[in-house]
């Protein structure tokens, strides 16, 4: 099967100096993004990081992706701790990125234009099948990952009652579906000049 085979192909990318080197800087980057966040209003936060672990996702596949959920989870904690670690909050991450490498292996962006509103959604639509693997991808992170898996892992480390388990749920699904288109444009807006970055710096070695 298509999905096996792409965990295998993605477990082969760990024997590349390039794959290697390009994940060590988007490891780089995703931690940094951590401590980059908007905030429009006093319950909801814009947060970039997810940018990171998703571009090696679609570079790299599913097991690279994850393997670099471990590592960004635990440098980002060591930079900036916040409460006590927990090896739960990283298999979130890890979850996270693995489900961006599952949708996102091996897509073709779509760059976006702004010359016209004609133009941008003309585009959206006839990239259609890019367009949702992408959504599916920030879909799927939001709701089994944001919503419930940290929700679990917060009631296991004590940040709150079980008692109150449906209501913080219930609370993160607004919250979370409010900000997945917000943030499916950023990852359309990001992924596009990160594969045109990246296949001109290897074009050499890619004609070859």
């Amino acid at each position: 099967m298509a999905f096996f085979r792409n965990f295998k192909k993605s477990f082969e990318e760990l024997k590349s100096i390039r794959c290697l080197t390009v994940t060590a800087l988007l490891i780089g980057v995703s931690v940094a993004l951590k401590f980059v966040m908007i905030m429009p209003s006093e319950t909801l936060k814009i947060s970039f990081a997810f940018v990171g672990l998703a571009a090696i996702g679609m570079l790299y596949g599913p097991v690279v992706a994850g393997l670099a959920g471990v590592v960004t989870d635990v440098i980002g904690f060591l930079v900036k701790p916040t409460g006590a670690f927990s090896p739960i909050f990283t298999l979130v991450e890890v979850a996270g990125a693995v489900i961006y490498g599952i949708f996102l292996y091996g897509l073709n962006p779509v760059k976006l234009d702004f010359s016209s509103r004609t133009a941008f959604f003309g585009g959206l639509k006839t990239n259609g099948f890019q367009v949702f693997r992408i959504f599916m991808a920030k879909f799927c992170v939001n709701l089994f990952c944001n919503v419930f898996l940290n929700t679990i892992a917060m009631v296991i480390m004590g940040y709150f009652a079980p008692e109150v388990f449906w209501v913080k749920i219930t609370t993160r699904i607004v919250k979370n579906l409010t900000m997945l288109p917000i943030e499916v444009f950023i990852l359309l807006l990001v992924l596009y000049p990160v594969m045109v970055a990246y296949r001109a710096a290897f074009r050499e070695k890619r004609s070859a």
